[in-house]
């Protein structure tokens, strides 16, 4: 069961390529999402991290990610979360490399 003022967990798929912004979750009114999975690939040699709005805050440090080697992470508790309502779940990169893969969510008051 989730926590009180989560929903169940949720599924989205990473897929930028873009230098700078890719969406990965639009904004949900009134809601924001906590992150508890994730696992993503990149085609080349990239720095990516997740913020809360494009351009936004810094939900994540930098990752640097090596060409084919997955990143995984998993934490029913939560990996990261956005702190305000209303707002779109972003991954900036700092190249334009493809990074592929999966977040599982929950969206929370």
């Amino acid at each position: 069961m989730p926590p009180q003022g989560a929903s169940a967990e949720l599924f989205a798929i990473i897929s930028g390529a873009t230098d700078g912004n890719n969406t990965i979750l639009a904004a949900v009114t009134l809601k924001r999402a906590r992150v508890i999975g994730i696992h993503m690939v990149a085609a080349g040699a990239v720095v990516a991290h997740f913020q809360s709005a494009a351009g936004g805050t810094a939900l994540t440090g930098v990752m640097s990610m090596i060409t084919g080697v997955p990143f995984t992470g998993w934490n029913p508790l939560g990996l990261f979360e956005q702190d305000v309502v209303n707002e779109l779940l972003n991954m900036e990169l700092d190249a334009a490399v493809q990074v592929s893969g999966w977040i599982t969510y929950q969206l929370i008051d």
